[in-house]
């Protein structure tokens, strides 16, 4: 169809209404002779890998242009097409990965997820950024977590899968922050492979001890609603520390050392009847945190006979 100006408008691909070409009325694609360079700019708009692919229906000099992207973005993808995507995503060292499976696309065999972080951990990204969905059954199945050589940032949303550190004593050697949802792990033997972690992060995961012993780490961040057993924390320059846990019976906390920590929000919470008065008062959690620089220390009791839960004292009982 020719328009008054003289231009011609390009009916659709037979591939989708979704991709068009506009050429000038002496029939030359501008768009495709830019610069590869200025072309990247423009995929990597798009934030989505299978997007930038199905630009090859537009012009063969399109094709393959995807698989140069420093920042790749897979979602709302299936195991076997991103699998088959990592293996053709080409060059390594990508400034970021990021993998989003929703629940619809979980993952039935442990294997395959193996599978996928080792074709992940090829494109040696410096961010990674994860979400997979395991089976309830997978629970105590391990997965290896492979080596990431590049990576200074991972963040891995794993439902239902239980995550182990590399093999034969393989370090994560420039890893500076760690985010774990949803997931078990050990964190004494992650965090031990990690000897330039300084953020680390555990969210509603499944972690009976909480062991971190090391020199580097400055933020601690524990938020799970299973239940902890056990504490142990070393770290001399740690600085920020959140924590709201739920605690068990035979729960100890065997040892804190942090001298140079200046935040504090520590809360415990327990469903017990453990630590009460009679049956009418039952402490339900313990909250610790920094408020003006000082150390503030509050009770949360739970009053039966009011049928109703009721803060004590509206001034902190303890402060330093």
């Amino acid at each position: 169809m020719e328009l008054r100006s003289g231009r011609r408008l390009i009916s659709p691909s037979p591939h989708g209404a979704r991709y068009r070409s506009c050429v000038d009325g002496d029939g030359v694609d501008r768009v495709s002779s830019l610069p590869d360079d200025l072309l990247l700019q423009i995929l990597g708009r798009l934030r989505c890998a299978r997007d930038a692919a199905r630009t090859s229906f537009l012009s063969r000099r399109w094709g393959g242009l995807w698989r140069r992207l420093p920042e790749l973005h897979f979602r709302e993808i299936g195991a076997d097409a991103l699998g088959a995507a990592l293996g053709q995503a080409g060059r390594p060292a990508r400034s970021l990965l990021e993998i989003d499976m929703p629940e619809k696309h979980r993952i039935t065999d442990p294997a395959r997820a193996s599978a996928l972080l080792r074709a992940a951990a090829r494109l040696a990204p410096a961010n990674l950024v994860l979400t997979v969905w395991g089976h309830d059954k997978d629970r105590s199945v391990p997965i290896q977590i492979p080596r990431f050589d590049r990576a200074t940032s991972m963040k891995l949303t794993v439902y239902n899968l239980q995550l182990t550190p590399p093999a034969q004593g393989a370090v994560f050697p420039v890893l500076e922050r760690l985010s774990m949802s949803r997931c078990h792990f050990d964190t004494d033997a992650l965090v031990r492979r990690c000897p330039r972690l300084r953020v680390l992060e555990a969210l509603q995961c499944d972690i009976g001890t909480i062991k971190v012993h090391l020199p580097t780490i400055e933020e601690l961040v524990v938020k799970q609603s299973s239940y902890t057993q056990c504490i142990h924390i070393v770290a001399p320059v740690l600085k920020r520390l959140t924590m709201d846990i739920r605690v068990w019976f035979f729960f100890t906390l065997s040892c804190f050392s942090a001298p140079m920590v200046e935040y504090v929000s520590w809360e415990c919470r327990s469903s017990y009847p453990n630590i009460g008065v009679v049956q009418w008062w039952r402490l339900q959690r313990l909250k610790l945190l920094t408020e003006n620089s000082a150390r503030t220390l509050r009770l949360f009791i739970d009053a039966k006979m009011l049928r109703h839960t009721v803060w004590l004292s509206t001034e902190p009982l303890y402060s330093c």
